[in-house]
């Protein structure tokens, strides 16, 4: 019998990104040395003046991170495979529908009265001969 869907399930994954907003950090720093020292939860700096020449350098951390939360969503899609009908050539008329829907009710009827009369023809037939 020819089948409509193959497909018994099947997964589908929604992925969607959220992005964490850091906390914002301003510093500043004067002082009458040569060299600065400037940090926040994320990096540092150090910046230093020799010769005429200012040297900056930054820096972040290794353990400083920013968490991105990437959830994912599982959504089963489960098809039922639902068999086909075949096509027919014509539809059945009502006598034909009746004869199938009640013929073997009238086999079934028919086989009693045979019976019930050769049960009847029995009795009859013995009743003859004793009497």
């Amino acid at each position: 019998m020819p089948v409509e869907t193959k497909v018994l399930d099947s997964v589908v994954f929604h992925d969607t990104t959220f992005q964490e907003k850091l906390i914002p950090y301003k510093d500043s720093v004067s002082v009458a040395d040569t060299t600065s020292f400037l940090r926040n939860p994320y990096a540092y700096s150090y910046a230093s003046f020799s010769n005429g020449i200012l040297n900056h350098s930054l820096g972040i951390y290794p353990h400083a991170t920013v968490t991105v939360k990437m959830p994912y969503f599982i959504e089963k899609i489960r098809k039922i495979e639902v068999p086909k009908p075949y096509p027919v050539e014509r539809e059945l008329s009502w006598w034909e529908k009746f004869k199938i829907n009640y013929g073997g009710a009238s086999i079934s009827i028919n086989l009693t009265c045979v019976l019930f009369v050769i049960v009847w023809l029995t009795i009859k037939i013995r009743k003859k001969l004793t009497m």
